[in-house]
């Protein structure tokens, strides 16, 4: 059994996406499979950074114009197609989802997209993944080769890179390929930077409860004053009311703070899984009988408002 992991170098969060993969082939490869990554990148200043960040040891890098989808699978399958790889990891972000499917067409293999965990056998590939809003996991066999899986989010911890000697493989300069004939215009709109939320020690998180945009900003300013990292549940995030990037549950971001204090969240399977590894979670809800008030550790049965504007009170009288 071959794997091999692909990276998106031009992304922003890449080390994350590393970590990711590093995290999920540690809980699900043996050490004795082998493996290479192949890294698409944009920035010749970057490519250390990149190369050093590598979840294995043997590594291809790819030098394209930009991480355009079409190109990028045009690349892998020139230089994939007659390799002996039987499975290819991707990141568990939209980009992943699309490259795996697509990717595994192009090669005549077989896909499946936010895999938390799997196992390997002699003529099949055994793949577990949150199906049915995350209240239960599937099962699934993938039986053709190569197998094409994007990690499921939160699957598993992200784990750092160990410094060691990276050996490359090759290095290809594709930046030279013009885009396909049907884009004829694009941009690239920069996401708000915010602090990760994978990584905040304390939130505040904003459901479909707190009602209107201007009482999720209030609840921003009151995060801030308790040098919490505001979330959002997907109610409000669809509403445009705070950027995605704010989004908490499996579409969002998977979280592990050492304390969560949800306000107006219902608290359903999908967003629950990106707070459950939470070392103390606080719920503040109207609604006794809400999902998030037997997975709390605390629950305070009230309007959030009026425990929000007590606990804003003491903190101001704190400073």
């Amino acid at each position: 059994m071959k794997y091999t992991a692909i990276l998106n170098g031009c992304a922003s969060n890449f080390i994350s996406q590393a970590e990711e993969i590093n995290g999920f082939i540690s809980s699900n490869l043996e050490k004795n499979i082998k493996g290479n990554t192949i890294i698409f990148y944009s920035e010749d200043d970057k490519k250390s950074e990149l190369i050093r960040n590598s979840p294995t040891v043997y590594l291809k890098l790819i030098k394209v114009a930009r991480y355009q989808p079409e190109n990028i699978l045009d690349t892998l399958k020139e230089h994939e197609l007659n390799k002996d790889t039987d499975l290819y990891l991707f990141p568990s972000d939209f980009a992943g989802n699309e490259l795996s499917v697509r990717f595994a067409y192009r090669m005549e293999g077989t896909s499946l997209v936010s895999v938390n965990k799997i196992e390997l056998q002699e003529e099949q590939l055994i793949c577990y993944k949150p199906v049915y809003s995350n209240h239960m996991e599937g099962q699934f066999a993938l039986h053709k080769k190569p197998y094409c899986i994007s990690i499921g989010k939160g699957s598993s911890d992200n784990k750092p890179i160990l410094e060691t000697s990276h050996h490359i493989i090759s290095e290809i300069d594709m930046s030279n390929i013009k885009d396909h004939g049907f884009i004829r215009e694009y941009e690239f709109r920069k996401e708000e930077a915010i602090s990760g939320l994978e990584h905040a020690k304390f939130m505040l998180v904003a459901g479909r409860g707190v009602r209107t945009k201007e009482k999720v900003e209030r609840l921003e300013r009151i995060a801030k004053d308790m040098g919490a990292e505001l979330g959002v549940s997907r109610p409000i995030a669809m509403n445009a009311w705070t950027p995605m990037n704010h989004l908490i549950g499996v579409s969002g971001a998977m979280t592990k703070p050492d304390l969560c204090i949800t306000a107006g969240v219902s608290g359903a399977a999908a967003f629950f899984a990106g707070i459950e590894k939470s070392k103390y979670v606080i719920a503040i809800n109207k609604d006794k009988r809400a999902p998030i008030v037997k997975s709390s550790d605390v629950a305070i049965i009230d309007d959030y408002e009026n425990v929000m504007e007590e606990l804003s009170k003491i903190i101001k009288e704190s400073k």
